[in-house]
């Protein structure tokens, strides 16, 4: 194994004890801390004149040892050294003393460095000290002084020390990953140059060089994996299939499709009858029609008597595109399933027994499609919604090692820009559905004022009386004594005393049954009960054409994408709809500034936009939950420019990632990346 492989407790210095700190900031091995970049430098370049130096300055001065004043005191005697320079004099503090200050001696030549302070003239408290073993050896300046990222019984000194003992353990045995050529152009000659550039580098600008190649090795790394991915099916055989006329596919439906739709459909048509598999990423807004494309491919698989899964990650999810997939599939006479984990057994007995005899049929689950027992021997086509809730190997799970090779088709409505779907969805053809359908009513989004609240709930009541149907959303289940925020349980009984209980109120959060949840979303697209107040378990799979008005609670709390993917909940119908936004009491006036932009635009990419700007990546897309690597040194919303830079490089080729999967695999914890 590679030293950066290693675990960090194979240097000098790491016990048990360190290592369990280390773990703390994600640090497991060697490669784990060289990547721990500095979050900033002290510059320590050059020396200042006692002379010139002032309170609040960072100085590095150098001069000789004029005093030396040891006084006692409970924890150790503290020490004050006076430092002269042919300028001037300052005050070395020490109090307690330890190393170094015990060393200091009247007549020594040294280098201090620190803050200075006024106090009976000034002074530098708790310096840093260079010595020097050769009288006769002048003193350089420190240089570039890396300040890291720490957790409690780490200092500073511990981790420069490790990091360079870290340096010199890997200098003969790091493995080359961005082309030579990139290297040179950047004015580095190796990879271990790099590492030490972005540790103790020589200038700030030799830092930032240094940082930006590590940034672009670990893109052009994750983004030559997902292409290997692309090639390593394309070089396996499809399952070459007829897919239904388009327009024969249109006289089955009760309305027109988009322009957008047709195009879509013509992408998959040419997919499925092509000799690789598919890989095709649909991106569409809330309510862009997804469904109806994947209706059409897997009604296409299902006719030509093979098996189509549909793979949703919530229960609530599954059972919406179970109903509406089965209405499609129902005019074909093609059966349809649905698995989840709240499946009993009986009834899992039952779908294993209908897909061995009759595998023509469409599969609608959650994660339950991916357990062993699952008979899809004739699978022919993987559809995963919410595709940001998958990794690349939850997919290739069900796909890998079966010949011929499945189609797949994920689709999300979580818009993101080119860049970062080129990082994230690499491996994938991409295709837009950017038309909404004919028909559809409009959302006005509405800040609330909290003097504009009663006519918030006078509206809510006047819409209840015409039959339409309310969202009631808030940040939490129950109330917690970590913060003042409102949650649901308390306003679902408030909500049962007051003027709406007349016309039915549900409850519906994450904590409940599978079997409480579809109870409760089928009452409420029954209109049981016309006001169901929810957690964000509602952002996706729910899909009720009477449901008018939403009003969510605390919306600082929520980001501008999960708040525009909520208010698509409502408005799905041919009449009009309202979303309002009631922030909380102590919403900030940035968190308002925000919220106020939801008012001006329905564009998912634009506020996509918006969103990352604000909360970055990581949180939009939900990264570190969802199977996508949390990269170590790369910030996608500010590495933009790096970013746009690898998109333009050619990947590696097959057998150099895998290669480097093996030889890297420490960069990615414990994210399974798919085999290749």
């Amino acid at each position: 194994m590679l030293v950066t492989g290693k675990t960090v407790d194979c240097l000098s210095g790491v016990g048990e004890a360190r290592k369990a700190l280390l773990k703390k900031l994600s640090v497991l091995t060697v490669g784990d801390l060289l990547l721990h970049i500095p979050v900033r430098f002290i510059d320590r370049r050059f020396f200042s004149l006692i002379s010139d130096i002032h309170p609040g300055l960072d100085a590095t001065v150098r001069g000789e040892i004029v005093s030396v004043t040891r006084k006692p005191g409970k924890r150790g005697p503290s020490v004050s050294a006076v430092l002269s320079d042919e300028t001037g004099a300052v005050t070395l503090t020490f109090f307690r003393s330890g190393f170094p200050a015990s060393k200091l001696k009247k007549g020594m030549t040294v280098v201090a460095c620190g803050t200075v302070e006024s106090f009976r003239g000034y002074t530098i408290v708790h310096p840093d000290l260079y010595f020097s073993r050769d009288a006769s050896q002048a003193l350089d300046a420190p240089g570039m002084l890396p300040v890291y990222r720490l957790t409690a019984g780490l200092t500073q000194t511990a981790v420069r020390k490790l990091v360079l003992s870290a340096l010199d353990a890997v200098k003969d045995s790091l493995e080359v990953i961005l082309p030579a050529d990139v290297l040179k152009a950047a004015g580095f000659s190796s990879r271990w140059e790099v590492f030490r550039a972005a540790h103790v580098p020589d200038s700030p600008g030799e830092a930032d060089a240094a940082r930006n190649l590590l940034v672009m090795e670990e893109l052009f790394l994750y983004r030559s994996i997902l292409a290997a991915v692309r090639k390593n099916s394309s070089l396996q055989p499809g399952v070459r299939l007829s897919p239904v006329d388009i327009e024969d596919f249109q006289k089955t439906l009760p309305w027109a499709l988009t322009q957008a739709q047709k195009k879509v459909c013509l992408h998959v048509s040419d997919d499925l009858q092509g000799t690789a598999p598919m890989r095709r990423l649909i991106q569409g807004d809330v309510g862009s029609g997804k469904t109806v494309v994947a209706a059409y491919a897997c009604i296409t698989t299902a006719l030509a008597g093979k098996t189509a899964v549909v793979l949703a990650p919530t229960e609530v999810l599954a059972a919406q595109h179970y109903r509406s997939i089965g209405e499609f599939c129902h005019r074909y006479n093609l059966n349809t399933f649905l698995l989840t984990g709240g499946t009993t057994g009986s009834q899992r007995n039952a779908i294993a027994r209908e897909i061995t005899e009759k595998p023509q049929c469409v599969l609608v689950g959650t994660h339950a499609v991916l357990e062993d027992w699952v008979p899809l021997d004739n699978l022919a086509l993987l559809v995963v919604d919410e595709q940001h809730r998958f990794g690349v190997a939850q997919r290739e799970r069900l796909l890998a090692g079966r010949t011929p090779r499945p189609h797949s088709l994920v689709m999300s409505a979580t818009p993101i820009p080119r860049t970062l779907a080129m990082t994230f969805y690499g491996d994938l053809d991409v295709s837009v559905l950017d038309e909404m359908p004919p028909g559809r009513g409009s959302t006005e989004t509405r800040v609330v004022d909290s003097s504009d609240k009663s006519d918030v709930f006078q509206f809510m009541l006047e819409r209840l009386r015409l039959g339409e149907r309310i969202f009631l959303v808030y940040p939490l289940k129950e109330v917690s004594e970590k913060t003042d925020l409102l949650d649901a349980a308390s306003a679902y009984e408030t909500v049962c005393r007051g003027p709406m209980a007349k016309f039915g109120v549900g409850l519906l959060h994450g904590s409940m049954s599978p079997a409480e949840k579809l109870s409760v979303t089928e009452r409420f697209s029954k209109g049981e009960i016309s006001v169901l107040v929810s957690t964000t378990v509602i952002e996706v799979g729910i899909d009720v054409p009477d449901a008018t008005v939403m009003v969510i609670v605390n919306a600082e709390r929520f980001g501008l994408s999960q708040l525009h993917q909520l208010r698509g909940r409502v408005g799905r119908g041919s009449g009009n709809a309202w979303c309002f936004l009631v922030p909380g009491k102590n919403a900030s006036r940035i968190s308002l500034e925000r919220l106020h932009l939801l008012e001006s635009t329905s564009d998912g990419f634009v506020i996509a936009e918006k969103d990352l700007s604000f909360r970055g990546p990581g949180q939009v897309l939900g990264t570190a939950q969802h199977g996508i690597p949390k990269f170590k040194v790369a910030d996608l919303l500010e590495d933009g420019p790096v970013l746009r830079k690898v998109s333009n490089m050619s990947p590696m080729e097959l057998h150099d990632v895998r290669r480097l999967m093996k030889s890297q695999a420490w960069r990615y914890g414990d994210t399974q990346l798919p085999r290749i």
